[in-house]
C-alpha cells in the first residue's frame, strides 16, 4: 500500500475491490468441493507506463509456500495452493474480459531478501478431499484403552472365582462376576 502511495507511476489503487465468483474444489464444513464462491483479490492498479499508456493490473499477494508446489511445507499448504490456483483461473478469466492483467505476488517478488530462496527437494504431495467415515449403526463404538490390542477382552468360557484382596480363606471372600458381553 505505501508503493502505491508514494510511486509516481502509480496512478490511482483500490484494496479488495471486486468480486469474482469461481467454483471452490475443496470442500469445507459447510460447503461440498465445486460448490460457487468468491473470490476477492487484493489490489487493482492502475499505471502510467514509459509510453503513456495506461495499465490496469490486478494483483493477488500470497505466501510463497500457497502459491508454488515447490516450496509447500504441508499437505495444508497444497490443499490452499489447489484452491487458490481455481480461484486465480476465475480471476484471469475475470481480467482477461476486461483488459486487465492478473497477476500473483509473493515475497520473492516483494522483497530483495527472499529472492534467492530455493524450493524443497521433495515437494509434498496433494491430498485429496476428505473422505467421509462410513458409519456401521449396528456395530457399538468401541475405543481402544491404551496399552491394549484394541476392543473387548475375550471372556474364558470357564467361569471363574476372583477373589478379593481379602485372604480367600476369610469369610467375606466374595465371588465377582465375569465381565460381560456386549
Amino acid at each position: 500500500m505505501k508503493y502505491c502511495d508514494v510511486h509516481p507511476d502509480v496512478m490511482e489503487w483500490a484494496s479488495e475491490p471486486v468480486k469474482i465468483p469461481y467454483k471452490n474444489p475443496m470442500p469445507s464444513k459447510t460447503r461440498v468441493a465445486g460448490s460457487q464462491s468468491i473470490y476477492i483479490p487484493d489490489f487493482l492498479v492502475t499505471f502510467l507506463k514509459a509510453t503513456g499508456e495506461k495499465a490496469v493490473k490486478l494483483i493477488e499477494i500470497k505466501p510463497v509456500a500457497e502459491a508454488d508446489e515447490k516450496f509447500a511445507r504441508n499437505g495444508r499448504d497444497v490443499a490452499i495452493r489447489l484452491k487458490n490456483e481455481a480461484k486465480w483461473g476465475a480471476a484471469h478469466q475475470w481480467a482477461q474480459r476486461r483488459g486487465v492483467d492478473f497477476i500473483t505476488l509473493t515475497e520473492q517478488e516483494l522483497f530483495a531478501n527472499h529472492a534467492n530462496r530455493k524450493g524443497r527437494a521433495h515437494p509434498v504431495k496433494a491430498i485429496g478431499p476428505a473422505q467421509p467415515k462410513k458409519s456401521n449403526p449396528k456395530a457399538p463404538n468401541r475405543k481402544k484403552a491404551p496399552g491394549t490390542t484394541g476392543g473387548l477382552a475375550k471372556a474364558s468360557r470357564k467361569s471363574k472365582l476372583r477373589v478379593s484382596n481379602r485372604s480367600s480363606n476369610s469369610p467375606k471372600a466374595r465371588k465377582i462376576p465375569k465381565a460381560r458381553k456386549r
